[in-house]
């Protein structure tokens, strides 16, 4: 049983109000988002640049630790087995 205080149907969502477009932003804003894409396109290249030295540096560092290993054994007198690494690339 419902009171008189309640409606028996639930009231229509508030309607909010429509604004217009803007207008397409003036050639100020235009330069503003062609340097901002040229400083991001500037910083990826950097990135980029960064990674492919890490990768060399790390391949140096990878053959030279491989080295000092081959002289210790050799020192001792220890032969191993040449291990297969995919890194020797």
């Amino acid at each position: 049983m419902q009171t008189g205080a309640e409606p028996s149907s639930p009231s229509p969502p508030e309607a909010r109000p429509v604004f217009p477009r803007t207008a397409r932003r003036g050639p100020e804003h235009e330069l503003r988002d062609r340097a901002k894409a040229a400083k991001l396109r500037h910083r990826a290249a950097k990135a980029r640049l960064k990674a492919n030295r890490l990768e060399d540096r790390t391949r140096h560092l990878r053959q030279k630790a491989e080295h000092m290993e081959r002289r210790a054994d050799e020192l001792d007198g220890v032969s191993r087995p040449e291990p297969a690494s995919p890194f020797n690339g």
